[in-house]
């Protein structure tokens, strides 16, 4: 399992390209891509669709396909088995968490052996600590269960005036700030930043060395 913590931003006008380089690495022409919405409004899915077509066909991949939420449970099993990469979209963590388990997908994503690409809220999930800070769509800081794949949290659309919210939260764990156009990859324990990311830990901000290598 690899996976990729992408803080956010729009491909339309680049703010990805660094990302989709560096995940070219690992994305081979003839995989077959699977994007799940859960996280997202109904209104909103088109839109994710045709932006992870824009980034992945970028890169010369051009199989991908909508986790269609029609389907039943088992259905849905197997189409996760039948693709390479998983894109999970932005939106609300909590909604994607509780679709996850509605759906009974929890444990075929967990044994899900590819490439996961989380954007916003799907990066969210795939720490044991899911952190939503406040904002806009939240009042308060929450921090809610997700998928427990990494030992760290993630902060995405990372901006320092989050701050004063985010750094006593590292008293307890460990966090990666991620601005939008900067990504996080994980391989094998391995961390890797794509671009400006941000490791706190008991109060203490570093920034990362940037990696904008993508040659293979």
């Amino acid at each position: 399992m690899r996976l990729c913590f992408i803080g956010g931003g729009n491909p339309l006008v680049g703010e990805l390209d660094d990302v989709m380089n560096y995940l070219s690495n690992y994305v081979e022409v003839g995989n077959k891509i699977l994007i799940i919405p859960f996280a997202t409004e109904e209104s909103k899915i088109e839109r994710w669709l045709n932006s992870a077509k824009m980034s992945f066909e970028d890169i010369g991949v051009e199989e991908i396909k909508l986790l269609n939420s029609r389907l039943t449970n088992q259905e849905m099993k197997n189409e996760i088995k039948e693709h390479n990469v998983l894109y999970f979209t932005g939106g609300r963590p909590e909604k994607l968490m509780k679709s996850l388990v509605e759906k009974e997908l929890i444990q075929v994503v967990k044994e899900f052996s590819g490439l996961m690409v989380g954007v916003s809220a799907g990066a969210l999930v795939f720490c044991g600590d899911c952190i939503i800070t406040k904002g806009e769509d939240y009042p308060q800081t929450q921090v809610i269960k997700g998928l427990g794949f990494v030992d760290f949290s993630v902060e995405v659309h990372y901006e320092e005036t989050i701050d004063e919210e985010l750094i006593p939260l590292s008293d307890k764990r460990n966090i990666y700030a991620i601005p939008n156009g900067s990504a996080l990859f994980w391989n094998k324990k391995v961390v890797t930043p794509i671009n400006d990311v941000f490791h706190i830990s008991k109060r203490n901000k570093i920034r990362l060395a940037k990696n904008r290598d993508s040659e293979k």
